[in-house]
C-alpha cells in the first residue's frame, strides 16, 4: 500500500507541477512612478519625432478607421486589397487582406476546402457562430456599416439582387440583415449569428448614387435610374461557414484581451541611414515613424498564375528636414499563388525595394517587422510545452533557428515580463550585432501557437538560411500595465530584424525578398518548409511520433478519430499486459506479506540493521523482489507520456467530432463544451484564462474522475487500520483535485483516459483469474494439520472467542524461524507474553 501510494503521489505531484508550469507566472509589477529613460537624446534630426504618429509607431493607435493625417504630403486613400479567393475552384489555400495603412497585412484566412462537395473548410473558425459573408472590414458610419473589402468568391461577392448586376461592393452601407437593423458591429454579429451556413441571407444596403446609376442605366434606362437611385438595394446571399482567420488585426469578441494593440503585420521601415540607427527600444527612426501608420499608394499587380499588390511611399517629405539624401522611395510587393509548381499554397511572397533617386550613394539598413495577431483560438484551455525543461509556453511564442544554437523559443510570458521590468528597453533581443555570424544567420524566425505557425523564411527554398542579419528582437504589442496576470500568455507579440548596412548607388535600388509561411502545424507540411522543430513532442519523441502514425492508420481504417484513439489506447495497453500482470502478481505477494512486515517493523523498530536483514530474509524465503513491481511502472511511464503528447499536438484532432452531426464534443483538440455556463458562473470559475474551470461545463472530465475513483475503490484493498484509511482518503481527495486542474483538458485526451481506466478494470479481473492461488505464493512449508477440537469446529464462535489467537500464533511461528537466524530467542516474561496477545474481552461476573 505504501509503495503504491508513494508512486501515485509522485506521479500526481509531477503532473501538478507540470500544470503549474503552464499557468501564468507571477511577474513583478512595473513601477508607474519611475521615470522612463529617453530612448535617444541626440540632436540628430533623424532622432527627432515627426508629428503625433511617431508615438503611434508601436501600434498603440487601435483605430484604423481614423484618417491618415500624420503628414500633409500623404493623402493616399485608405484601401483594403485582397490576395487569393474563397471560390473552391480557385484552388487557393490562403486569403490575404492587405491594408494601405503601413502597407501591412491585416488578415489571413485558411480557405482550403475538403470533402467531395468542397463546402467545408479544412480549418474553420471553431468559435464563430452562424453564417459568414466574408471579411468586409466594416466601418461604422451614419445609418449603418460601410464595406471596405469584398473578398473574391465570398458570399458577399456572389450575392445577387434583382435591381443591379453583381454582388456587394466596396463603399456599400449595410443597413439591415434579415430585416434586423445593423447600426453597430455587434448588431451585425448578432444578426449573422441567427443564420446558418448554406442558408439564404437577405442584406439591405445603401449604395452611392453614382454607382447605382451606372448599373441601372445599362439595364433599365434613364427613367428607372432615378427611381433606383432613391431606394436601398436588397441582395440575397448564401451564407458560408467561417474559415479560420489564422492572422487577424482585430480579435474576435471571444479573443479580446484588455491591453493588446491591433497592428498590421509585415510593416517595413529603415533601420539605419548612414551612421544613424534606430534607438534601442523603438521600432523606427523617430523622423520616419509616420511611415508605419500613414496610407501608402496601392495598386494591383499582374501576376501570372496568382495575384499581387504593390505599395509605394516616397520618403522625401519625411527626410527633407533631416539633412540626409531625401529622394528615396520604399516599394513593397506581395504575391500569392495557389498550390502547384513546387508550392503548397501556404506561402506569401514579400518583396521590399528601396529606390535611390538621389545623385549620390546612400548607405542604409532595413528593418522588417514580422507577424503578429496569431490566432488565440482555445488559448484559455490549450497547454503548450516548451523545449526547455519544465517551462510552459504561451499562445504567441517567438521561434527562430540559428546556425549556432539551432531551434530556439522565447515564450510569450518572457516577452511580457521583459516589457514590464524594463519599460524604457521593452524589446527582448534575440541576437545582437556583437554575436558571431553563425548566431545571426537564421533559417527562420516567426510566431508559434499550439496548432499553427507563421514564420519568415529565405526567398529561395533551397537556401539554408536568411543572409546574416545585424540584429533581431521580440516585442510585446500591448500595454503591459493593463494585462491581467492570468492573460499574459495571450498577449499580442511580434518580432523584427535588421539587415546589414548596404550602399545603394545613385539611381540604383536595394531589394530584399522573403517567403512567409502561414499554415497548420502538420508534420509533413512543416517538414517541407524546414519548420519541423515547431512541433514539440516532449521528452519521448521517439515514442510519440510512431504512435501518431499508428493513430492516423486507425483513422484511415475506421474514419473517426474518437474510435482511432480508443483503438490506439487498447493496442498500447494490450502490448503492456504482460508487464501489468507481473506488477499485479508482485502486488498480491506484497499484500500477503504485509502482516509479517508489520511485525518485523514492530520487533526491530529501534534496530534498523536487524530490521533490514529480517526483511531481506523474508523476501528471499518467499522469492519476492520489491523492485520488480516498480520496473513495469517505469517502463510504462514513457509510453503513457508519449501517447499523451501524441494526442496533444496532433492537429488532425482539431474540429474532429466524436459523434458526427452533434455539436457536443465536435473538437477533440478542445474540451467537449457540453454547456456554456459563463453567463451565470463567477469569473474565478468560468472566466476565459482567469477561471479555474473555464466558460463551459465539460462532461468527459467528470466521467474520467468518476472512473478513477471507481478504479481506486475496486483495486485498493480494504483498510485495516486508521493509517491505511487516511492514506486512501487522501488519494481520493487528490484525484478529485487533479480532476479540477485538468477540467479543461482536450476531449481526445479524456477519451484516452476513459479507455485506459476501463481497460485497467477489465485487466484487473483477468489478472485475478490468471494469478496463482494465495497458498501458491506463500511459504513452501507443508501446512500444519488442523488440531481444533470437533466441538470448536462445530462452533466457530467458541474458537474465535479470543480474537483469533490461533492465527496470531501461526504468524508468530514464522517470525520465530526468521528471528533464530539473527539472535537467540530471549526468554520473555509473563507480562511480555500477555502484551503480545490481543486484549481479552471482559469476563462476566456470573461466569
Amino acid at each position: 500500500m505504501d509503495r503504491r501510494f508513494l508512486a501515485w503521489l509522485f506521479l500526481t505531484t509531477a503532473l501538478f507541477y507540470l500544470y503549474l508550469s503552464t499557468r501564468p507566472q507571477n511577474a513583478p509589477q512595473p513601477d508607474a512612478s519611475a521615470p522612463e529613460v529617453p530612448s535617444a537624446d541626440s540632436d540628430d534630426p533623424l532622432l527627432q519625432p515627426e508629428g503625433s504618429l511617431a508615438r503611434e509607431a508601436d501600434g498603440s493607435s487601435d483605430d484604423d478607421s481614423s484618417p491618415s493625417s500624420g503628414h500633409q504630403a500623404f493623402d493616399y486613400p485608405d484601401r483594403r486589397l485582397t490576395l487569393g479567393s474563397m471560390d473552391p475552384n480557385s484552388g487557393y489555400r490562403l486569403l490575404v487582406t492587405l491594408t494601405s495603412r503601413g502597407a501591412g497585412v491585416e488578415r489571413v484566412e485558411l480557405v482550403e476546402r475538403t470533402g467531395t462537395t468542397q463546402r467545408r473548410f479544412r480549418f474553420r473558425a471553431l468559435e464563430h457562430e452562424g453564417g459568414y459573408l466574408g471579411h468586409l472590414a466594416l466601418q461604422p458610419v451614419d445609418g449603418g456599416l460601410q464595406i471596405r473589402s469584398v473578398p473574391p468568391g465570398s458570399p458577399a461577392a456572389t450575392a445577387r439582387s434583382p435591381q443591379v448586376a453583381g454582388g456587394l461592393r466596396v463603399g456599400d452601407i449595410i443597413e439591415a440583415i434579415n430585416s434586423a437593423a445593423t447600426l453597430t458591429l455587434d448588431d451585425f454579429r448578432m444578426a449573422l449569428a441567427e443564420t446558418r451556413p448554406q442558408r439564404e441571407v437577405e442584406v439591405r444596403v445603401r449604395r452611392p448614387v453614382a454607382e447605382v446609376t451606372d448599373d441601372a442605366a445599362s439595364d433599365q434606362g434613364s427613367a428607372a435610374t432615378e427611381e433606383a437611385a432613391a431606394q436601398s438595394l436588397t441582395f440575397t446571399a448564401i451564407a458560408d461557414e467561417a474559415p479560420l482567420d489564422i492572422l487577424r488585426m482585430h480579435p474576435r469578441p471571444s479573443e479580446q484581451v484588455v491591453g493588446n494593440y491591433h497592428t498590421p503585420s509585415l510593416r517595413t521601415t529603415l533601420a539605419a541611414i548612414g551612421a544613424t540607427q534606430v534607438p534601442s527600444g523603438q521600432l523606427a527612426l523617430p523622423a520616419l515613424a509616420p511611415m508605419l501608420n500613414v496610407d501608402w499608394e496601392a495598386r494591383e499587380l499582374e501576376v501570372p498564375g496568382g495575384s499581387g499588390v504593390e505599395f509605394r511611399l516616397p520618403l522625401q517629405p519625411l527626410l527633407d528636414s533631416t539633412g540626409r539624401p531625401a529622394k528615396l522611395d520604399l516599394v513593397k510587393r506581395y504575391r500569392l499563388y495557389p498550390p502547384g509548381n513546387g508550392r503548397d499554397g501556404y506561402e506569401l511572397d514579400v518583396e521590399t525595394e528601396l529606390v535611390n533617386h538621389n545623385e549620390e550613394e546612400v548607405v542604409v539598413a532595413m528593418r522588417q517587422e514580422g507577424l503578429n495577431g496569431l490566432t488565440l483560438e482555445g488559448w484559455w484551455y490549450s497547454v503548450k510545452i516548451s523545449p526547455h525543461m519544465f517551462s510552459g509556453a504561451g499562445q504567441r511564442d517567438v521561434i527562430f533557428h540559428s546556425q549556432l544554437e539551432g531551434h530556439q523559443l522565447v515564450t510569450t510570458r518572457n516577452i511580457v515580463e521583459r516589457a514590464k521590468d524594463f519599460p524604457s528597453q521593452p524589446h527582448t533581443i534575440l541576437f545582437s550585432e556583437n554575436e558571431p555570424v553563425e548566431a545571426r544567420t537564421v533559417r527562420y524566425v516567426g510566431l508559434d501557437s499550439p496548432y499553427f505557425t507563421a514564420a519568415i523564411l529565405p526567398e529561395d527554398p533551397s537556401a539554408p538560411s536568411i543572409d546574416a542579419l545585424r540584429q533581431a528582437g521580440a516585442m510585446a504589442l500591448a500595454n503591459v500595465k493593463l494585462l491581467k496576470k492570468a492573460q499574459s500568455q495571450a498577449a499580442n507579440t511580434g518580432f523584427w530584424f535588421d539587415t546589414q548596412e548596404e550602399p545603394i548607388p545613385a539611381g540604383g535600388s536595394l531589394t530584399k525578398r522573403y517567403r512567409v509561411f502561414i499554415g497548420p502545424k502538420d508534420s509533413d507540411v512543416l517538414a517541407a518548409h524546414g519548420l519541423e522543430r515547431a512541433i514539440e513532442y516532449g521528452w519521448f519523441p521517439w515514442i510519440a511520433k510512431p504512435l501518431s502514425k499508428i493513430l492516423h492508420f486507425f483513422y484511415w481504417i475506421v474514419g473517426n478519430y474518437g474510435l482511432a484513439i480508443i483503438l490506439l489506447t487498447v493496442l498500447v495497453r494490450g502490448c503492456m499486459f504482460p508487464l501489468g500482470r507481473k506488477a499485479a502478481i508482485n502486488a498480491q505477494k506484497m499484500q500477503e506479506l504485509q502482516p509479517e512486515l508489520k511485525r518485523i517493523n514492530e520487533m526491530y523498530k529501534d534496530n534498523m540493521e536487524k530490521r533490514a536483514k529480517a526483511m531481506q530474509e523474508l523476501y528471499a524465503k518467499h522469492n519476492f523482489k520489491p523492485l520488480a513491481g516498480c520496473l513495469p511502472m517505469f517502463i510504462q511511464l514513457p509510453i503513457f507520456i508519449g501517447l499523451y503528447r501524441c494526442l496533444s499536438v496532433d492537429i488532425s484532432l482539431r474540429q474532429a467530432p466524436l459523434i458526427p452531426g452533434f455539436d457536443w464534443c465536435s473538437n477533440l483538440a478542445g474540451p467537449d463544451m457540453l454547456l456554456d455556463w459563463s453567463g451565470w458562473m463567477p469569473e474565478f470559475i468560468a472566466g476565459r484564462g482567469t477561471g479555474w474551470l473555464g466558460p463551459y461545463f465539460n462532461l468527459l472530465p467528470v466521467v474520467t474522475v468518476a472512473l478513477f475513483l471507481a478504479q481506486q475503490k475496486m483495486l485498493m484493498p480494504k483498510a485495516t487500520d486508521e493509517q491505511t484509511r487516511m492514506t486512501q482518503n487522501m488519494m481520493q481527495v487528490m484525484t478529485v483535485f487533479m480532476g479540477v486542474l485538468f477540467f479543461k483538458v482536450p476531449s481526445g485526451l479524456c477519451i484516452y483516459f476513459i479507455t485506459s481506466s476501463l481497460w485497467s478494470l477489465v485487466e484487473r479481473q483477468l489478472v485475478k483469474r490468471s494469478l496463482p492461488s494465495a497458498g501458491a505464493t506463500s511459504s513452501p512449508a507443508s501446512p500444519t494439520p488442523d488440531k481444533t477440537p470437533p466441538a470448536a469446529r462445530k462452533n466457530p464462535g467458541r474458537r474465535r472467542g479470543k480474537a483469533g489467537e490461533g492465527d496470531q500464533e501461526k504468524s508468530r511461528s514464522k517470525l520465530d524461524e526468521l528471528k533464530e537466524l539473527l539472535e537467540k530467542p530471549a526468554v520473555r516474561s509473563s507480562t511480555q507474553r500477555r502484551t503480545d496477545r490481543p486484549p481479552q474481552p471482559p469476563q462476566s461476573q456470573t461466569s
